[in-house]
């Protein structure tokens, strides 16, 4: 027996758009398949699932909407929990995310508010519920804290000390051209 049993095989695969050969690639998703012809031809195909998720955990809750499990998974943008049944009951269960005061007026476009939103990482920011009109965001929880320098409406509380019978705050002005720095005492 001479032969090898396994032989190298060179599979080659061709641009659909332009013809010429398809190259692998790393981008920040992972492997791709792109043109080699790469600026003139931009056709890319991925190699992974683009929406996978792994299911991490069965829960003994039923879906209200088609009565099957519920499960615990990690998708794309973190943990969350989903019908057992998907793709075909779409449930997802949605964490309310509900800031200690008021949902205040936007300062950037005056028509929306500033609520709170889950990012990629799963980090909470607050953002304006008018989006994508409206992109206006702060990294911390908003305050109806003036600012004495510009007048900006809104604040974020950077530190809070508490002494005998003065609660001493330092806030920071959300208005990115002033982010001045100011204190504030209460008794």
């Amino acid at each position: 027996m001479s032969k090898s049993l396994f032989q190298a095989s060179k599979h080659e695969e061709h641009c659909p758009q332009c013809g010429a050969l398809l190259q692998i690639k790393k981008g920040k998703k992972g492997l791709f398949l792109g043109c080699s012809a790469y600026p003139q031809c931009d056709f890319i195909k991925p190699l992974q699932p683009a929406h996978e998720s792994k299911i991490l955990k069965d829960l003994d809750q039923h879906c209200p909407k088609c009565g099957h499990f519920l499960q615990l998974k990690q998708g794309q943008f973190g943990m969350f929990i989903g019908c057992s049944d998907y793709p075909h009951c779409d449930y997802i269960v949605h964490e309310q995310l509900e800031p200690e005061q008021a949902h205040l007026p936007c300062p950037a476009c005056g028509k929306g508010h500033l609520v709170p939103r889950r990012g990629r990482q799963g980090k909470v920011f607050y953002g304006c519920d008018q989006f994508p009109k409206c992109k206006f965001t702060l990294a911390s929880q908003p305050y109806a804290e003036p600012c004495p320098q510009c007048a900006y409406p809104i604040s974020t509380l950077k530190k809070e000390e508490k002494t005998d019978r003065t609660l001493h705050r330092t806030w920071l002005c959300a208005n990115k051209a002033c982010r001045h720095q100011f204190e504030t005492d209460n008794e």
